[in-house]
């Protein structure tokens, strides 16, 4: 090491430690399949191998970079997403705008000690090694310790900041309002055609995006990098495999990680082969309208309610909701102020997120009249044509005023023999998350840790009491899953998830517990 200029080892050091930060955020873009994250980790293996070698021939650490930089050469082909054209902006903006303010921190810096120490320095090499002492980390002294400390957090911030913009995911393309509303049309054509399930015309919430491939579509949201599929993809059965592998792709391509929640069991097989996880997440409560009724003494509870509520001289009359009066529609406006919970309706996968909206056809609205013929409650339901019935949208009840107990089950009761009346089948209610864990019925080990979970957590009595509301109706359960991508985005996915179902809005549990209920 004689042989080496004494600044060389120095530079090598401090330029290494910049060099790791560099990779160390280069691996979120290569996590996200980042082309210009390859291109750049590969620069900086490279730039390792020469550092560790001038800093004192250290060949362990520069053959592991040298054999990071040969695996990733045999990988380019992973790293299939570019910048988008708005984000390579904003990187050379900002990369540009901290340079600029790091060179004038540094001309500040040498200005202040030029102006403190006013006798002249010796310039020489040897004059030059004797300031650098041991507590110094670069080989020119910007203003002492201090200064230097100063240049290197400016120097690392600059760097992460810049890297974080450029690597991060890319963000959909984003549509003007006429351009979202002729997809979401389109979108609703193909839901009219090949959606049944009882989710599907939630597909038509006006925060989805839509990817359309063949007769297929399959509606989403991308936030925080993560691509948030809700409900399952609507199409022909034939196409289920082709779409979902085509809509991969795509995701691939932006360097999304994907979540599908509230998916059905016959989707699984199909996003496990893809990657993706299944979760159980729990149950639908299905009705069938045909069959219920109040009579026996399991149904004590209910029939006791709802004889309580008829006496009270509640009614319940049934309507289109894209046909009201202008007057009824200000009345339930309110009722969905008032009873809302939040400060906007949330439920990602399992509410519309609109009312009366005059393309929304064929949809059907309960409404519950007190004595004095003011309506105090109202339900939205959407079709669900396997079940020749409903899927239940939302609930709302006047919370202003002090109403008999019991009065959503007397609105719920009298829809469902509305729709029994008129030869409908079933009726999807709310749902239960975790029901089968909260419930009892699955007994394992991960069974009874997620109840104690739920319980310290979740609040267990929420969790329990949204199921038991639901087992009044003695209902037929319907399992939902969540499908997850990489365990490395776990914490992103249940992030997003929270955000998107409100559970980060409302009190408790929010809507992600359940359509609001009482």
């Amino acid at each position: 090491m004689q042989f080496v200029p004494f600044m060389v080892p120095r530079t090598a050091t401090v330029t290494l430690v910049f060099v790791s930060f560099a990779l160390l955020l280069t691996a979120r873009g290569l996590r996200r399949g980042h082309y210009l994250a390859w291109l750049a980790a590969m620069g900086l293996l490279l730039a390792s191998v020469v550092l560790n070698v001038a800093k004192g021939f250290d060949i362990e650490e520069a053959a592991l970079a040298t054999a990071g930089a040969g695996w990733l050469a045999l990988h380019r082909d992973a790293f299939p997403v570019w910048a988008s054209r708005a984000r390579t902006t904003r990187t050379i903006f900002l990369a540009i705008g901290g340079s600029v303010v790091t060179f004038t921190v540094a001309v500040g810096l040498s200005a202040t000690i030029g102006r403190g120490h006013r006798s002249d320095v010796d310039p020489s090499p040897h004059s030059i090694a004797q300031r650098i002492g041991a507590d110094d980390i670069l080989p020119l002294n910007f203003g002492g310790h201090f200064g230097t400390v100063v240049m290197v957090a400016l120097g690392l911030g600059l760097l992460g900041s810049t890297l974080w913009v450029l690597f991060s995911s890319r963000e959909p393309s984003p549509l003007d309002h006429a351009a979202h509303h002729g997809e979401r049309e389109r979108a609703r054509a193909l839901v009219e055609q090949y959606g049944g399930g009882t989710l599907d015309y939630f597909a038509l919430r006006d925060d989805k995006q839509w990817f359309f491939t063949g007769s297929s579509v399959i509606a989403y949201t991308v936030r925080a990098g993560v691509c948030l599929v809700s409900p399952d993809p609507i199409g022909p059965v034939a196409e289920r495999e082709v779409s979902w592998v085509t809509f991969m792709r795509y995701v691939e391509k932006s360097g999304w990680s994907v979540t599908v929640l509230g998916a059905e069991a016959d989707w699984l097989a199909i996003y496990q082969r893809s990657g993706l996880r299944a979760v159980y997440l729990g149950d639908e409560a299905v009705v069938d309208c045909s069959a219920f009724t109040l009579e026996g003494r399991a149904m004590k509870g209910l029939r006791q309610a709802y004889h309580r509520v008829q006496r009270a001289g509640y009614t319940v009359t049934f309507h289109d909701p894209a046909a009201l009066g202008a007057d009824l529609r200000w009345h339930l406006k309110e009722l969905a102020v008032i009873g809302r919970r939040g400060a906007v309706d949330r439920g990602f996968s399992m509410t519309l997120s609109r009312l009366f909206d005059p393309e929304d056809t064929g949809l059907l609205m309960s409404v519950a009249w007190d004595a004095a013929g003011k309506p105090q409650a109202f339900a939205q339901w959407v079709p669900a044509r396997d079940l020749d019935g409903w899927s239940l949208d939302l609930m709302r009840r006047n919370g202003h005023t002090n109403l008999p107990n019991g009065i959503m089950d007397f609105l719920l009761i009298e829809t469902i023999g509305h729709v029994a009346a008129r030869g409908g089948g079933g009726m999807d209610l709310n749902f239960a998350v975790m029901r089968a864990v909260v419930s009892g019925e699955r007994n394992g080990f991960l069974a009874r840790l997620g109840r104690v979970t739920a319980g310290g957590t979740l609040g267990g009595t929420q969790l329990e009491s949204l199921w038991r509301f639901n087992a009044k109706y003695q209902p037929r359960w319907v399992p939902r899953y969540i499908a997850l991508g990489s365990i490395d985005a776990l914490a992103p996915q249940g992030f997003v998830m929270a955000d998107v179902e409100g559970i980060t809005e409302l009190p408790l549990l929010g809507r992600f517990l359940g359509r609001h209920t009482s």
